[in-house]
């Protein structure tokens, strides 16, 4: 499986979007910090790692890695490749399960060079810091749940079997759906249930995260207490993620195994 992986990633030599992702994750932290600083009444690291969170995974993280999977899934087919690799004999559902790890070490990348861009530009303009090592461990977690947040929309994209604009399409609005959900009452405000706050991933996710942001003062501290009642807890956080990614990478390989050669 790790050669598999090494070899999805020597593929990265001839496209761009590794880079580019790279990029991104450090880029975002520097514009955020800027932003941050202006602000003399949100000038602690707190405030900037939550404002990377919702802006530089929530809205863009996500996106690439429906773009990366899209590349990924789709090369065998550009190359005419896949009858090579099944006759070696290698199964569809290995070969996918190594897509996915791809996908998932570039996830968790992002968030650490995020991480560490933002905590060097921190220390750099002399940013109040604490609570790092929570931090890096938080990001970490968000690079796994992302991944997760990610697969189902990915099902969608291997399920169109490679209509570009169709994919686009189907990327966009999955991105914008959560994200929008994720700032709203209904995204926010609401328990664990069958609802759009908990079946949406992106959602569910803030409102685990939430709860390891500092609480602020006025009227920020006032909203934080009122959230303190939606907050998710870590096991149930997990259990749902884990759930979302079964059903996923289950729907994943039956597409993927449907597909013909």
């Amino acid at each position: 499986m790790l050669d598999m992986i090494i070899f999805e990633f020597y593929k990265f030599k001839r496209r761009p979007l590794f880079v580019l992702s790279t990029l991104f994750a450090m880029v975002f932290p520097v514009i955020m910090t800027a932003l941050y600083w202006n602000i003399p009444t949100q000038v602690n690291y707190d405030n900037l790692f939550s404002g990377i969170v919702d802006y530089g995974d929530f809205l863009l993280l996500l996106p690439i890695l429906i773009v990366i999977a899209t590349s990924l899934f789709f090369a065998e087919l550009d190359n005419d490749t896949l009858k090579n690799l099944v006759t070696i004999p290698l199964s569809k559902g290995k070969i996918v399960m190594a897509k996915i790890g791809t996908m998932g070490i570039i996830s968790i990348l992002y968030t650490l060079v995020g991480f560490f861009t933002s905590v060097l530009c921190s220390k750099i303009l002399g940013i109040e810091m604490g609570n790092m090592v929570q931090k890096f461990i938080l990001s970490i977690a968000l690079g796994f749940m992302l991944l997760a947040a990610a697969l189902p929309c990915v099902a969608l994209v291997v399920w169109f079997n490679k209509s570009d604009l169709i994919s686009i399409i189907v990327t966009l609005f999955y991105t914008i759906v959560n994200y929008v959900v994720h700032v709203t009452d209904m995204g926010m405000l609401t328990p664990v249930g069958i609802n759009a706050g908990t079946i949406l991933p992106i959602p569910l996710i803030n409102r685990w995260i939430y709860q390891f942001y500092d609480e602020g003062n006025g009227a920020a501290a006032e909203f934080y207490n009122t959230m303190r009642l939606y907050f998710v807890p870590t096991h149930v956080c997990i259990c749902l993620i884990a759930v979302l990614v079964f059903v996923s990478v289950y729907a994943i390989i039956k597409i993927y195994n449907s597909r013909e050669i």
